[in-house]
Parts: structure tokens; C-alpha cells; sequence
């Protein structure tokens, strides 16, 4: 039987990529429905800062949140390369607004990294470690510490 593009070997894990105030971050690849280009975005009068608004992705109401203002680095200017990264989360889709998307890259789970001491605390709660990959380091952003359960 042939492998498919979302199955990995044994050992290895899917993270998708992308780039956020110049930093490059990741998260699951199984966690992402899809990624698509900014569009149209209805604003939600009285939401909190991080609320973009909502968009309309195939009829399903779609919450865009922007990734930047959640995690302290300041509001997200949009622009030609700018996505969504479309979640699911208990049920809810939602959008998280990024600087630009990356590649989808395996990496060995065993090589993960604690959280740099030097990152602020209220940062570094979003972020489960660092991954090295081409050279390169990668924040892992912790979805569930975003959308926590009891909110």
C-alpha cells in the first residue's frame, strides 16, 4: 500500500509552519483544515482586540483571530502574503491570522526543546518548546494553551 502525503513514519511528526513578526512558528499539521488567503472580514462590535471579525469560508462561520495580538507582538498588518490557518477547536472553526504561511515539515518530536529562558513568561505560555529543522529554530505553538478548555 502506498503512503499517502499526510500519513509519516513512525516516530516523526507533521508541523505546519509560518511566519509571525518575523519569528518562525509551527503547530501540529493535523490540527490545520486548511489555509487560505485574507478575504472579506465582518468585524464584531464589542469583541476583544485580538477578534479581526468573523469570515464567511463555504458558509461556515469562521471566529479570525489575530495570532499576533494573542501573543503579545503587536496587531497583524495584512497584506498580500498574509493567511488563515483554519482550525476546528470543541466544535467552533476558527481562523488565525499569520504574516505568512510556510511548509508543512517532519520533524523528530524526541528533538524538541524547552522554551528559551529569554522569552517573556506571557509569551512563552503559548509555546510548548522550540524545534531545530534546516538549520533553522522553530517556536511549537501550544494550541491548547491558546484555547484553553474551561474558556
Amino acid at each position: 500500500m502506498a503512503q499517502t502525503e499526510l500519513e509519516k513514519p513512525t516516530g516523526t511528526k507533521l508541523l505546519a509552519t509560518f511566519v509571525l513578526h518575523d519569528a518562525l512558528c509551527a503547530f501540529d499539521a493535523a490540527r490545520v483544515q486548511e489555509v487560505i488567503r485574507m478575504g472579506s472580514v465582518t468585524p464584531v462590535r464589542h469583541a476583544p482586540e485580538e477578534v479581526k471579525g468573523v469570515i464567511n469560508l463555504r458558509g461556515k462561520i469562521v471566529t479570525l483571530l489575530d495570532l499576533g495580538q494573542i501573543l503579545g507582538l503587536g496587531k497583524a498588518e495584512t497584506n498580500r502574503e498574509s493567511r488563515i490557518f483554519i482550525i476546528e477547536d470543541r466544535g467552533e472553526f476558527l481562523g488565525l491570522l499569520v504574516d505568512r504561511a510556510g511548509d508543512v515539515i517532519e520533524v523528530n518530536p524526541a528533538a524538541e526543546e524547552p522554551v528559551p529562558a529569554n522569552v517573556l513568561p506571557a509569551q512563552a505560555r503559548f509555546f510548548r518548546g522550540v524545534q531545530r529543522a534546516d538549520g533553522r529554530v522553530i517556536a511549537l505553538l501550544d494550541l491548547g494553551a491558546l484555547f484553553p478548555a474551561g474558556q
